[in-house]
């Protein structure tokens, strides 16, 4: 074994980009937020770290594993494409195929928030689910849905679940977007998650959603 050449000695401390620091479940919070954060992006976008790790959160040997996990990821889909087999990303299987079905005809649409429910009823307290579209594109929402295998063309869509209530203060909420995913955030305490994590969250509530539009024609109510 040679002598070494060079040694580094790390300071998490004092590291402006840390400083010791460690993710922690807060108020509010739960284990899902860890497999939120470990979604990628179109599989072009890999996370690892200790915040990733809902099994060992705040370890270096979660950090570890978290990046043997993403670097097998990185892997098994570098072979794909190497391999010139037909390419599909993680968020793109039968999971999001029903929810590519159920938007196809939302209640209501706001810009790029849509919106469906699991009871046609007016009231407030029925639950429902939220995509918001992450991307520019000069296609209408129709022509992606058509095209959305094309992994290269499919914007990032983000879900969530809320109430009816709190869908029409969405609704109420003016300067675009932008102001609406402000207020989603901040004001309703609402998290953003991959179709991977809303399955894993919200099951029950797709499925159902699923059924009871199954054989019948659902029209878009209202477009902001």
């Amino acid at each position: 074994m040679p002598d070494p050449i060079q040694s580094i000695c790390t300071r998490w401390g004092s590291d402006p980009l840390s400083y010791g620091s460690y993710s922690h479940v807060s108020v509010h919070s739960s284990g899902d937020d860890y497999d939120i954060l470990a979604e990628s992006v179109g599989n072009r976008l890999f996370f690892a770290g200790e915040a990733t790790s809902r099994q060992y959160p705040a370890t270096m040997h979660g950090a570890f594993l978290s990046g043997l996990r993403e670097a097998s990821l990185i892997y098994r889909f570098s072979r794909l494409q190497n391999n010139t087999k037909k390419y599909t990303p993680k968020n793109i299987g039968p999971n999001h195929d029903i929810l590519v079905e159920l938007f196809k005809k939302p209640d209501f649409e706001c810009g790029k928030f849509a919106f469906i429910f699991y009871s046609s009823s007016e009231s407030l307290p029925s639950m429902g689910l939220l995509q918001v579209t992450f991307g520019d594109t000069e296609e209408s929402y129709e022509e992606l849905l058509n095209s959305y295998q094309n992994s290269t063309k499919w914007p990032l869509q983000l879900y969530t679940v809320l109430s009816r209530e709190q869908a029409q203060q969405l609704q109420l909420v003016e300067g675009g977007d932008a102001s609406r995913l402000s207020f989603l955030v901040k004001s309703l305490g609402l998290k953003l998650m991959g179709p991977s994590a809303l399955f894993s969250a919200g099951n029950t509530l797709v499925a159902n959603i699923a059924y009871s539009r199954k054989g019948r024609g659902r029209n878009r109510l209202i477009t902001c």
